[in-house]
C-alpha cells in the first residue's frame, strides 16, 4: 500500500460517495461505483482553506502537545502501543493485561487525560484489544456489558434498538445520551436523538469506548443529560476481513492506513447484508398469527485525513431494513426503512499565550424513508369519502434534516497542580417540513375529521412536521485543581441559550480522593438538561404521538458515591446514585389513542452499579456486572430493574476463547392501544461466544455465536398499539478471516 497513485484513487472514491449525502439514491452499488462527486469537494476545500487560517495567525504547526491534550491527540497517543503492537506483526496479540487496561486515559468526562482510578465520573472502558476477542458486532450488543446501561430491540424498525442509562429512557429514538465518534456530535437533528445507525456502529472499528454515567451537560449541553458515550475509531491500521454466517450473512471490512509526504490518511469501509430470521407473531391488523422477516443491509464508509495539526474527517452511513415491525405495524412487501447518514468535519490545533486550543467545525445531514401500513382493509370503509375497503398506508421522507456546528475548545495549563477548560459551542439545526404520502388522508384520520378523505393512491397531502429551525450557543468553563497530594477537585458550569426555548445552567462538582495505592473514592454532583426536541414540539397530524408546543426542558440532579480498588490483578468499582427530575418530559395518553408529549412529575431514580474484572493468570480472565435500580420511576416501566453480565475469557499461545453471559430482569410495555394497560414481559438470558485463531503474524481466523442458546425472548414494544413483546433473533454463526497487511 505504498503506492500514491492508488492512494489518490482511493481519496477519490471517498469524495464521490460522500457527496451522495445530499441525495436519495441507494449507495450499495453506488459505493463501489462512486458518483455524485460534484457537491462534496466544493465544501470542503471552503472549509479547509477557512480552518487552516489560525496555522498562519499564531504561527507554526504544533511539534510537541501538552500534557492535557485536546480529545484527537490524545486518542493518538493512547492508542500507540497497540497500534506499534499491530505493525509489529501481531506477535503480541493476546498479551494485553489487566493491568494495562487499568493505565488506559479516559477524555470524554472532562476532555483532558485522566485515569480511570481518578476520573471525576462512573466510566467504564474498553479497547480495541477486548473487543475483538468478544463475540459482538455492534454498540447495542456491548452495552448490556455496562453498569447501568441496557439496550433492547424495539418496534420502530427491525434495526431500532432502544438503549438508557440508569433507567430513565421516554422514547426511541434516545435523546437522555450523547454519542461523540471522533469528537464529533452524532446524532438525528429532526429528534435530537441518537441516529439509527449509532446502535449499528460496527465494533471493529473501534479502538477505544468510554461509557460516562451520569450528567455531562457542564461540558456538552443538551442531550448528555444521562450519560456520554465516547468512540475513538482506530488509526494506522491496514486490516481486511469476510465473514460468512446465519440468515445468509454477508459481511465484509477495509481499513486502511497510509502515510505520503506530511499527509496522514485512514480509510475505514463496511458493507454487511442478510436475509434476516422468520418469525411467527400477531397479525397488527388482524385476527391471526402470521409470518415475517428482518432483512437488513448496512453499509459505512470513514475517511480521516490528516496534515500537520489539522484534521479532516468524511463519515458516510446507510442502513436499510425491509418487514418486519415499521411504525409498530407488520405489512410484508410494504414495510421499509432507509437511512442515509453523512458528515464533515474540519479539526485546527494550535497554540496561543499558554493555552492549548482546538477549533472545529463542521456539517451534518441525515435522509430518511419510512413506508408503512396503519390500518387495515376495510376498517376506514364507512368513514372515508369515496368509500374504501383499501389499507391505509403511508409513505414519509425526512429529507435534508441538517446541523451545523462550530466549537472553540481551550485548555490552559496553569501549574503542575491545576489548569482550566473552557470555550464556545455554536450549533445550528434546520429541519424542513415533513409531508406524508398517503392514500387515505392520515390528517383527517388524527383529526377526527370524518370523512376521511380517499386519495386511491399515495399522494403527499398531510403534513406531520412543521418546519422550524433552531440556534444554539453554549459558554463552558472546567477548573480542575490538585488540592493535596492524594485529593482533586473539579468545577464545572455551562451556559447554553436555545432560540425559542430559553436558557439553562448545568453546574458540575467533583471531589476524588486517593484513600491508598489501591483505593480510591469520588463524591459527585451534577446538574443536565434536555432541550424538548423539534418533533416533540412539532410532531402533528399522526395517529399515534403528538408533539406540544409548549414542552419545557427537562431537569436532572445527581449525587454520586463511587468507591474503586484497583490491584495488578483484580479492579473493582461499586457506585451509589440518585437522580431527582424536574419537568420530565414523557409520553402521555390522550384519550383518543394516541401520546402526547408533556411535562410531567417524576419519581427520582435510585440505584447500585457494581462492576469487577479479575485476572486468575495468564491465561484467565473473569468479568463481571450488576446494576440494581433499587427506585424506579413509573415512567421508566419498559426499563429493567437488575441487569447482570458475566464474561469468561481464556487465551493459549495463538487461541483465545471468550464467553459471555448477560441477564435482564423483567420488563413491561403498553398494551390495547392505552396509555395505562400494560403486560410483563418474562426475564432471559443469552449467550455469546467467539474463538480465534492467529494462524501467524498476518492471518487470523475467527468463529462466533450470539443467542447460543436459541433463547426464544421478547422485548418492549415503543408504542401501545401491540399485544405482545418483540421477537429478536435466535442462534447465529459468524465464521470469518482477516488479514493484516
Amino acid at each position: 500500500m505504498n503506492n500514491p497513485k492508488a492512494w489518490y484513487k482511493i481519496l477519490g472514491s471517498i469524495y464521490r460517495c460522500c457527496g451522495m449525502i445530499v441525495r436519495k439514491e441507494n449507495c450499495f452499488q453506488n459505493i463501489l461505483t462512486g458518483r455524485a462527486l460534484h457537491y462534496a469537494i466544493p465544501k470542503v476545500i471552503v472549509l479547509f482553506i477557512q480552518l487552516c487560517i489560525p496555522s498562519v495567525v499564531f504561527g507554526e504547526p504544533l511539534e510537541n502537545h501538552s500534557k492535557q491534550m485536546p480529545q484527537a491527540q490524545a486518542s493518538e497517543a493512547i492508542s500507540l502501543p497497540v497500534q506499534e503492537g499491530q505493525n509489529q506483526g501481531l506477535s503480541k496479540y493476546f498479551t494485553m493485561s489487566l493491568e494495562d487496561l487499568a493505565k488506559v486515559q479516559i477524555i470524554g468526562s472532562t476532555l483532558t487525560e485522566q485515569a480511570l482510578k481518578t476520573v471525576p465520573s462512573a466510566v467504564t472502558v474498553f479497547t480495541h484489544e477486548q473487543i475483538k476477542r468478544m463475540g459482538l458486532d455492534s454498540l447495542d450488543e456491548l452495552m448490556n456489558l455496562v453498569p447501568g446501561f441496557q439496550s433492547y430491540r424495539s418496534s420502530q424498525t427491525s434495526m431500532s434498538f432502544a438503549f438508557s442509562s440508569r433507567g430513565r429512557r421516554i422514547g426511541n429514538p434516545v435523546s437522555e445520551i450523547m454519542i461523540l465518534v471522533d469528537n464529533q456530535l452524532v446524532n438525528e437533528p429532526r429528534t435530537s436523538g441518537s441516529a439509527l445507525f449509532v446502535t449499528n456502529c460496527p465494533l471493529m472499528h473501534i479502538e477505544r469506548i468510554e461509557f460516562i454515567r451520569g450528567p455531562g451537560a457542564a461540558v456538552y449541553g443538551s442531550n448528555a443529560m444521562m450519560g456520554v458515550v465516547n468512540i475513538v475509531t482506530r488509526t494506522d491500521v491496514n486490516e481486511l476481513s469476510v465473514g460468512y454466517g446465519s440468515f445468509n450473512r454477508r459481511q465484509a471490512y477495509l481499513l486502511a492506513s497510509q502515510q505520503i509526504g506530511d499527509v496522514k490518511m485512514d480509510l475505514f469501509g463496511r458493507i454487511d447484508a442478510d436475509d434476516g430470521d422468520d418469525y411467527l407473531v400477531q397479525d397488527t391488523f388482524g385476527p391471526d398469527r402470521i409470518y415475517t422477516d428482518d432483512p437488513r443491509k448496512r453499509a459505512n464508509l470513514n475517511a480521516k485525513i490528516r496534515w500537520h495539526d489539522t484534521y479532516l474527517n468524511l463519515q458516510y452511513n446507510q442502513l436499510e431494513a425491509e418487514n418486519f415491525y415499521e411504525q409498530s405495524g407488520i405489512s410484508n412487501g410494504f414495510n421499509q426503512r432507509s437511512v442515509e447518514l453523512g458528515s464533515i468535519s474540519l479539526q485546527q490545533d494550535f497554540n496561543w499565550l499558554s493555552v492549548s486550543s482546538s477549533v472545529w467545525i463542521s456539517y451534518f445531514l441525515s435522509n430518511a424513508n419510512s413506508t408503512a401500513q396503519f390500518a387495515a382493509p376495510g376498517v376506514l370503509a364507512g368513514i372515508s369519502n369515496p368509500a374504501s375497503n383499501d389499507a391505509l398506508f403511508v409513505d414519509v421522507d425526512f429529507t435534508d434534516y441538517s446541523e451545523t456546528r462550530f466549537k472553540w475548545h481551550n485548555d490552559w495549563h496553569i501549574n503542575d497542580q491545576s489548569s482550566l477548560q473552557f470555550g464556545i459551542e455554536l450549533r445550528h439545526i434546520d429541519v424542513p417540513e415533513t409531508i406524508v404520502k398517503n392514500n387515505f388522508d392520515l390528517g383527517d384520520l388524527a383529526n377526527r375529521n370524518f370523512p376521511i378523505r380517499y386519495y386511491g393512491s399515495l399522494l403527499a397531502t398531510t403534513a406531520v412536521q412543521a418546519e422550524s429551525n433552531r440556534d444554539i450557543v453554549g459558554l463552558y468553563s472546567q477548573y480542575q485543581r490538585l488540592l493535596f497530594e492524594k485529593t482533586s477537585l473539579i468545577l464545572g458550569l455551562r451556559y447554553d441559550k436555545f432560540s425559542s426555548i430559553g436558557s439553562q445552567l448545568s453546574p458540575r462538582l467533583g471531589l476524588v480522593q486517593e484513600l491508598s495505592d489501591h483505593h480510591s473514592l469520588k463524591l459527585l454532583y451534577g446538574e443536565a438538561f434536555r432541550a424538548p426536541s423539534e418533533n416533540e414540539l412539532n410532531l402533528t397530524n399522526t395517529p399515534d404521538f403528538l408533539g406540544n408546543p409548549d414542552l419545557k426542558p427537562e431537569i436532572v440532579k445527581t449525587w454520586e458515591l463511587i468507591w474503586m480498588g484497583q490491584w495488578s490483578h483484580t479492579n473493582i468499582s461499586l457506585g451509589y446514585f440518585e437522580n431527582h427530575f424536574k419537568d420530565s418530559i414523557a409520553q402521555t395518553a390522550t384519550g383518543t389513542g394516541a401520546l402526547q408529549y408533556n411535562n410531567v412529575y417524576q419519581d427520582p431514580a435510585k440505584g447500585l452499579e457494581f462492576e469487577l474484572s479479575h485476572e486468575l493468570n495468564e491465561h484467565w480472565l473473569l468479568r463481571a456486572t450488576y446494576t440494581y435500580i433499587s427506585d424506579k420511576p413509573e415512567l421508566s416501566f419498559r426499563e429493567a430493574e437488575q441487569l447482570t453480565s458475566l464474561m469468561v475469557n481464556f487465551q493459549q499461545g495463538k487461541w483465545n476463547a471468550n464467553l459471555i453471559a448477560t441477564w435482564c430482569d423483567e420488563r413491561e410495555m403498553l398494551t390495547g392501544g392505552s396509555g395505562t394497560s400494560r403486560i410483563s414481559l418474562n426475564d432471559y438470558w443469552q449467550l455469546f461466544g467467539k474463538v480465534n485463531y492467529n494462524f501467524n503474524h498476518n492471518w487470523r481466523g475467527f468463529v462466533q455465536v450470539k443467542n447460543m442458546s436459541d433463547e426464544d425472548y421478547l422485548t418492549p414494544a415503543s408504542s401501545s398499539k401491540l399485544t405482545e413483546g418483540i421477537p429478536n433473533r435466535g442462534r447465529e454463526i459468524m465464521v470469518g478471516v482477516i488479514w493484516h497487511f
